[in-house]
């Protein structure tokens, strides 16, 4: 090798290690974008990640949408998870406390079938450590605190007749569908049913129907009530296994087009991309349903508990599946946001006439909203206030005991039950 081809030689690795050290040191250096690890934040584990769907041979099973993403469903897993706001809309998932005298992951089951659509709680998930000490079963609804200082993380897992998840095919095919959330007019067998209060009010009858809602029995009429009892957020992202970092609002959420994961920072909220496979719900009242002046237990102290009382509902929430034509699911808003002519999505309670939406699944869950953090000040709290009574009446305590329970909450690290406590899931 010539003296002069060694120093070429030379002079081109080093021009070329320059050059790459040069892209590395100014972010030029190029990632593909599907690989990416800045995008790649997977969601933690939960309960749901347990989960194995069944293979399902029924030839009569429906299939309400054949060609489309939701071809061959045949069951979902529904998980309602307990956190806190964490700012700009998003959800922090609370510590999971296995001795907590609430469940803070809970399941159910439902199962598409030829005569209708099966919802099947998973009682081992709503019942309480304390209930199977003693026991007790839980209840065939899902168990929720109310209240603004509570956010309940909705996540829908949908498989095929082989058991494989579709929810990639669903985020691909997004232009197409959104899930819709709103008061039920039927239960989860089809029928006709009455929204309850399960607010105690001095004796033992147990829960009676709600004023409010004993006039507004149609589904429309309930539909247009629901914002007066529960607002939905919609958190779907770009992949199933996406979620949002706790820090940046619009990073790895799905946005309408012509937005991408590259351009997120040039997006304003309302060019999300509502879908409704993952959101959150806080379950709350705007003050005027079914309000109740007078608390009829004396606290502890032998004062009054004088803040007003509202309506704890017992009801069915409507998931339904829409399905519209391509091009048709994001339309102009009734009011143009920051004065520009932006495409957006309809509101979780409120299809839009001009999508031409199609019904292709519904789903019917029983909730119970047995109490509220509302019902409690938090600058004097008291074991007879109206949190800790109904607490305890669902679950069986004294309204002593409910509050030595929640007062013995570990909300961080381990609880000593060998579970990881999956204490970091932001939605």
């Amino acid at each position: 090798m010539s003296k002069l081809f060694k120093i070429l030689f030379a002079l081109a690795i080093l021009l070329g290690t320059s050059f790459s050290c040069k892209r590395f040191v100014f972010g030029e250096v190029v990632v593909d974008e599907d690989n990416n690890p800045l995008v790649q934040k997977k969601v933690p584990r939960t309960g749901a990640d347990l989960f194995e769907a069944p293979v399902v041979n029924s030839p009569d099973l429906p299939n309400p949408d054949p060609q489309g993403a939701f071809a061959d469903w045949a069951t979902c897993l529904v998980m309602f998870k307990e956190g806190h706001p964490h700012g700009g809309g998003k959800l922090h998932g609370n510590f999971v406390y296995a001795k907590a005298p609430w469940r803070q992951e809970q399941f159910a089951v439902i199962h598409n079938r030829a005569s209708g659509v099966k919802v099947e709680v998973d009682r081992s998930s709503v019942v309480t450590y304390l209930e199977k000490e003693a026991g007790k079963q839980g209840p065939n609804h899902f168990r929720i605190i109310g209240g603004n200082s509570k956010l309940w993380g909705l996540c829908f897992y949908f498989y095929n007749k082989q058991g494989k998840l579709i929810n990639e095919e669903i985020l691909k095919h997004s232009d197409q569908y959104q899930i819709f959330f709103s008061i039920s007019d039927l239960d989860d067998k089809g029928q006709p049913y009455e929204v309850m209060d399960v607010r105690y009010t001095g004796s033992d009858q147990g829960p009676v129907p709600s004023k409010y809602f004993s006039s507004r029995k149609s589904f429309d009429q309930r539909r247009l009530a629901t914002p007066k009892l529960l607002t939905y957020t919609y958190r779907d992202t770009w992949l199933h296994d996406d979620m949002a970092d706790g820090v940046r609002e619009l990073f790895n959420l799905k946005l309408l087009p012509p937005y991408t994961r590259k351009t997120y920072t040039k997006a304003y909220s309302e060019d999300q991309d509502y879908v409704g496979l993952k959101g959150h719900i806080r379950f709350d009242h705007d003050g005027s349903i079914d309000r109740q002046s007078e608390w009829p237990i004396v606290r502890t102290d032998g004062r009054y508990y004088n803040r007003g009382t509202n309506l704890l509902p017992h009801f069915y929430l409507a998931i339904r599946v829409l399905k519209c034509p391509p091009g048709k699911k994001a339309i102009f808003p009734k009011t143009e946001p920051r004065g520009e002519n932006k495409f957006v999505c309809a509101p979780y309670y409120e299809p839009n006439e001009a999508s031409s939406w199609q019904e292709i699944i519904r789903i019917n869950l029983p909730i119970r909203v047995f109490t509220s953090t509302l019902d409690s000040d938090p600058t004097d709290d008291d074991p007879n206030e109206p949190y800790f009574v109904h607490l305890g009446r669902e679950i069986g305590l004294s309204a002593q005991e409910a509050y030595n329970a929640v007062n013995n909450i570990i909300i961080h690290g381990d609880d000593g039950s060998g579970g990881s406590g999956y204490g970091s899931w932001f939605l």
